[in-house]
């Protein structure tokens, strides 16, 4: 009956098998699409009613737009799953260190025996008959089960590198996530103060757009009925079509704006939000240039993270040459079987074995030129890293400069445009200007503020790029996970840091269009001293996590250093193992040279004997041409003088015959 249901399942896994060979492509469909869309709205939607603080009527300011966009944002949770999936990995890869412990239990069938019989061999080395009896070691039907260790010495010390190599893709993984954070700090800063300034003038756009179209269709009225001089009409209607595309193009901006803050902060784009205007803009860095350039260099996420890539360059220069080394194997098992053909059913075996494959020997060389030249590019790569880095810095800061001085310009020119508009208003009073220049000055007034506040967010947006540039962490993400601190507290604590890392003073938005740069107003700088409850609160937690980051600055300090003095000595043992294989290499190079020259003397030589034997075979054939010519020459002059003299001869005759002729 067990043959029986075992040649059955045996018959139908063979079917499954050979009805699964083929499997033609499943588009998915569109109702798995639109649930999935569905869900995905869904989940964004869920954002908002999660969090508490919308629900109470949440005013965003600069500094909670950053906190709720660093919680929020989709983008850097992507970045944090990626660093959560690294350290898993880490986990995964530490289980290969362990040796490995297999379980095996298995069944074995046939119809017959597997019965043998034997030969008798002499000394001859020729078998004699087959024996007329068989016999057999093993039952027909037997169940085995087996349990086995192994450990391999080498994939232990390779799993070791690994997981090192494991652990620096982690801090790399951590770096990207600085930086994602980082960045979108920096375009949290432009899109806030963009989408401040469209609350504040997108209420007075479409008034005076109605205003600028009545004047428009005033002037051309007037245009028509010759009221006017066609030319100056003209050129006023022109200067109204200049401002009203002028606020077309920037209330396109300013709603694109929104848009991108809200997108930013993980909300819809139609999420109505309140944005209040922060008591404590930007300030610039405390820092000299030079300062700055220090600061970037050890700590930009894009330097830090080559440093990782180069060391791990470097474990992978000896995970390569150590999978060359002879790998040493122990292994031991437990095995049982139901044969009762066997003396012993149950047995335990252990042992070890060694091996290696000869040619690994010529590939050492190779493999460590190869890692060499990729830890040569991985150098380089930072050198170039390096100066892409300085050059941020400097450009960041002449953008910033640049930005302070469009941001006076607009200021001034607003200035001047308000004092018009005033003086417009006043004469209008007393009938001494019309509707149309009013309306001509209130369009222009609102431009200039537009521009005004445009520049403004450049500066606010320059500042955010330095601190980019520089590599200044303030939000520190991390310690916000760890923690767990709300979005009040931790917009607090944004705040806190860019105050502590800024100037003491900033741009005065109320100085006067002269002095706006020279005027600035001092800002408080005295963060130590909490007040409220909840500021001593947010003090000592403050304090607590500076007193865990530094503890642990400290501690990768030690791991830092014991690692560098590791590398150290194994860079000098390299260094001392190349040192002698180039004296090697330079003796070769000598004897190789001095048998080269030798050989290049004794060539010459011979080509010397032969140009000489050559040149004396040329010679005689010269020599030989030449005399033969002169025969030729003497014979061919011999040769033409006998034939004048015949010729003279003939001449001769021939006058003596005329004359005689003459006479006649």
């Amino acid at each position: 009956m067990l043959k029986k249901l075992v040649k059955i399942s045996l018959i139908v896994s063979l079917g499954a098998l050979i009805s699964c060979a083929k499997r033609s492509p499943e588009p998915i469909t569109s109702d798995v699409i639109l649930k999935s869309a569905k869900g995905d709205l869904a989940q964004i939607k869920k954002i908002k009613e999660q969090n508490d603080l919308f629900k109470q009527g949440l005013k965003v300011d600069l500094y909670t737009a950053i906190a709720l966009a660093i919680e929020n944002n989709k983008d850097l949770k992507v970045k944090i799953l990626e660093t959560s999936l690294s350290y898993k990995r880490i986990e995964d890869v530490e289980f290969d260190m362990l040796p490995s412990m297999t379980a095996n239990a298995g069944y074995t069938g046939s119809d017959r025996y597997k019965a043998t019989t034997s030969a008798t061999v002499p000394s001859s080395d020729k078998a004699g008959s087959l024996g007329s009896s068989y016999s057999t070691s093993r039952d027909r039907e037997v169940n085995e089960q087996d349990i086995g260790f192994s450990w391999n010495i080498l994939d232990f010390g390779l799993s070791y590198i690994r997981a090192g190599q494991s652990s620096d893709r982690y801090l790399i993984s951590r770096e990207l996530e600085r930086k994602a954070a980082s960045n979108i700090k920096r375009d949290v800063v432009r899109a806030y103060w963009n989408a401040l300034s469209a609350n504040k003038l997108i209420k007075r756009y479409d008034p005076l757009l109605i205003k600028v179209n009545k004047a428009l269709n005033d002037s051309q009225k007037i245009e028509e009925l010759l009221l006017q001089k066609p030319m100056d009409a003209l050129l006023y209607q022109k200067e109204l079509l200049d401002i009203q595309r002028a606020l077309q193009s920037q209330k396109q901006s300013f709603v694109n704006a929104k848009i991108e803050l809200r997108s930013l902060m993980g909300l819809l784009p139609n999420e109505k939000i309140t944005l209040v205007e922060t008591d404590l803009p930007l300030n610039e860095l405390n820092m000299k240039l030079d300062e700055m350039e220090n600061y970037a260099l050890v700590n930009r996420s894009e330097l830090m993270e080559n440093r990782y890539e180069e060391r791990i360059s470097i474990a992978e220069t000896k995970a390569g040459m150590r999978s060359l080394l002879p790998g040493l194997n122990f292994n031991a098992s437990w095995t049982s079987s139901s044969n009762d053909y066997l003396m012993n059913k149950t047995n335990f075996e252990y042992g070890s074995s060694i091996g290696a494959n000869l040619f690994n020997v010529f590939r050492a060389p190779k493999i460590k030129k190869i890692n060499k030249k990729a830890t040569e590019i991985i150098q380089e790569q930072r050198l170039a890293l390096s100066m892409a880095v300085l050059s941020q810095v400097h450009i960041s800061n002449i953008e910033y400069q640049m930005a302070l001085e469009e941001y006076e310009t607009s200021k001034r020119y607003y200035d001047v445009s308000r004092k018009i508009t005033q003086q417009v208003r006043n004469a209008q009073k007393i009938a001494r200007f019309g509707e149309l220049e009013l309306i001509r000055e209130e369009a222009s007034l609102l431009v200039a503020e537009l521009r005004k506040d445009i520049a403004y967010s450049k500066v606010q947006f320059s500042i955010a790029q330095v601190y980019t540039s520089v590599g200044i962490d303030v939000t520190h993400l991390e310690s916000n996970s760890a923690a767990k601190v709300g979005t009040k507290e931790y917009a607090q604590i944004i705040k806190n840091n860019f105050k502590l890392s800024g100037e003491k003073y900033k741009l005065d938005l109320n100085t006067d269009g002269i002095n706006a740069n020279k005027n600035r107003r001092v800002v408080d700088r005295d963060v130590g001293k909490p007040k409220t409850k909840e500021e001593k609160k947010l003090a000592r937690e403050q304090k607590k996590l500076a007193k865990e980051k530094a503890r642990k600055d400290k501690k990768q300090a030690k791991l830092k250093a014991k690692q560098d003095k590791k590398l150290a000595l194994e860079k000098a043992k390299q260094d001392k193992k190349l040192s002698i294989e180039q004296k090697k290499q330079a003796k070769l190079k000598a004897k190789q040279d001095k048998k080269l020259s030798i050989e290049q003397k004794k060539q010459a030589k011979l080509k010397a004997k032969q140009d000489k034997k050559q040149t004396k075979l040329k010679a005689k054939q010269d020599k030989k041409l030449a005399s033969e010519k002169a025969k030729k020459d003497k014979k061919l002059a011999s040769e033409q003088k006998r034939l004048a003299s015949e010729k003279a001869k003939k001449d001769k005759k021939l006058n003596q015959i005329k004359a005689k002729e003459q006479k006649n």
